[in-house]
C-alpha cells in the first residue's frame, strides 16, 4: 500500500483528512500525523511516506521550509499542500519546491479525490520507471562483459569512427594510456607437446585457455582480454615498459602450454597513431598468426624451441633437430622450404628481432642486449645487427633508422 503522512497543526483538520476518503479502497495507509514541522520532518525520515499532506502554517518549522528540508531525504514523494492562504506568494514558492498540488481549505471530497488519484497514478508510473531502470541497470551489469566485448570486436573490425571509439572507451571505463599494445594468440589444437594427448573440444579448450590467460593478467597493469569470432584470444594493453610487455606475453604463453600441452602461436604489435589503426594492426597480426599456424608440425615445434632458446649462444641445428626427433638434414630442408631461410639465418633474424625490442629500454647497454639474445661477442652482434637492419645497434638505439 502507499503510505500517507498528514502534517497540520489543527487536530480537527487532521481528523477530517483521515476520514474524508476511503483510503483502504485507494490502497493508501495513513502511517502518521504531525502537529508541527519538526515532528513532521522526523516522521518523514523515519516512515518514508509516498504521499504528504502539508499545511503551510505550522509552528517551529513552517510547511514550505519543511518541504525544502525534505529535498534529498525522500527519493520519491508526492507532496500536496493544503493551506488556508490563497496568496500568490505562497503558491509561487510551493511551485518552486515541486509540490504536486496546492489546495485551499476547506478541502472538499470532490476536489481532493481526483488529486489523490492523480498522485497515485504518478507514483505508479514512477515505480514502474524505477523498476524498469533497475532492470536495465541489472541487465547492463549482468551482460556488461558481453556488451563491452561487442564494442571491442567492432573496434578491431574497423566498424567505428575515432569519436565512437573514444565515447565507448569512456563509457566502459577502459582507461588505455599510450602506447597501446595488441597481442593475438591462437591455440594449435592438433599439435601436442606432452604425453597425455588429451582430446579437447575446441570451444572448451578456447574457454579454458581464455580463463588461464585472464588469471595470469589479473594482477598486472591495465589489460583487456577478449575472444574474437575466430576463437583467437586478443589482448590489448597499456604499455608502460616494452620489456615487461614482451615478458608478460611470454609468461601467458608458457603457462598455457604447460597446462594444456598444446602449442600457442602469438604475434604482438603496438597501435601507432589513431585509435582506428587497431583494426589494421589486428588484421596484420591475425594474418601473421595464421601464416605461422599453416606451417608443418616439425617447423612449428622448431620455431617454438628456437623462440624459447635463442638466448643460448650454443644453440645449434643438431641440438634442435635432436629435440624435434628428425635429422639435421631433413630439418634444414624443411626450414628452407617453409620459411625460405636456413637455420642460421632464421636464428639470426630471431635474435636481432628480440634485440630491437630490448633496445626500447633506454637503460639497456648494447653489450647487455647482445648477451641477452645469445651473442657472446658484441662485435659479432653488431655485425649481424647491421647486416639485417642496415644500421648499427648504437644508431638504432638513438632512433636512427634506414
Amino acid at each position: 500500500m502507499w503510505k500517507l503522512l498528514i502534517a497540520d497543526d489543527e487536530p480537527k483538520i487532521r481528523r477530517g483528512l483521515m476520514k474524508i476518503l476511503p483510503w483502504n479502497d485507494l490502497n493508501i495507509d495513513i502511517v502518521g500525523e504531525a502537529e508541527n514541522g519538526i515532528i513532521a520532518l522526523e516522521l518523514a525520515k523515519k516512515l518514508q511516506p509516498d504521499i504528504l499532506f502539508v499545511d503551510v502554517c505550522m509552528p517551529f518549522l513552517d510547511g514550505l521550509e519543511f518541504i525544502a528540508q525534505l529535498q534529498g531525504v525522500l527519493d520519491r514523494c508526492v507532496i500536496i499542500v493544503i493551506s488556508g492562504h490563497d496568496e500568490f506568494n505562497y503558491a509561487q514558492k510551493a511551485i518552486k519546491l515541486n509540490v504536486f498540488e496546492y489546495l485551499l481549505k476547506p478541502v472538499m471530497k470532490n476536489k481532493l479525490l481526483p488529486v489523490v488519484e492523480n498522485a497515485i497514478q504518478a507514483l505508479e508510473e514512477a515505480h514502474q520507471n524505477n523498476e524498469r531502470n533497475n532492470w536495465v541497470d541489472s541487465q547492463l551489469n549482468t551482460n556488461s562483459i558481453v556488451i563491452r566485448d561487442t564494442f571491442l570486436l567492432k573496434w578491431i573490425g574497423g566498424l567505428l569512427s575515432e569519436e565512437e571509439i573514444t565515447l565507448n572507451l569512456a563509457f566502459f571505463n577502459l582507461n588505455f594510456t599510450n602506447p597501446i599494445g595488441m597481442v593475438v594468440f591462437r591455440v594449435i589444437q592438433s599439435l601436442d607437446t606432452g604425453k597425455s594427448s588429451r582430446t579437447w573440444n575446441r570451444d572448451l579448450l578456447e574457454f579454458a585457455v581464455k580463463n588461464v590467460a585472464e588469471d595470469t593478467l589479473r594482477n598486472e597493469s591495465f589489460n583487456i582480454l577478449f575472444k574474437d569470432q575466430n576463437g583467437f584470444i586478443v589482448i590489448m594493453s597499456s604499455i608502460e615498459n616494452d620489456s615487461d610487455w614482451q615478458s608478460l606475453t611470454g609468461k601467458i604463453q608458457n603457462k598455457i602450454e604447460l597446462l594444456f600441452e598444446k602449442i600457442i602461436i602469438h604475434e604482438q604489435r603496438k597501435i601507432e597513431g589513431s585509435l582506428t589503426q587497431a583494426s589494421t594492426v589486428y588484421n596484420e597480426l591475425v594474418t601473421e598468426v595464421n601464416t605461422k599456424g599453416s606451417l608443418s608440425p616439425i617447423v612449428i615445434l622448431t620455431k617454438k624451441m628456437m623462440d624459447h632458446n635463442y638466448h643460448n649462444p650454443n644453440l645449434s641445428l643438431k641440438e634442435v633437430s635432436d629435440r624435434v626427433q628428425v635429422s639435421p638434414t631433413y630439418l634444414s630442408k624443411q626450414l628452407k622450404k617453409e620459411l625460405g631461410v636456413s637455420f642460421i639465418d632464421y636464428l639470426a633474424e630471431l635474435r636481432i628481432k628480440k634485440a630491437m625490442q630490448l633496445m626500447n629500454d633506454p637503460s639497456a647497454k648494447i653489450y647487455e642486449i647482445a648477451e641477452m639474445v645469445g651473442y657472446s661477442s658484441q662485435h659479432y652482434f653488431s655485425n649481424a645487427f647491421k647486416k639485417i637492419t642496415g644500421v648499427s645497434p648504437l644508431l638504432f638505439k638513438k632512433g636512427i633508422r634506414q
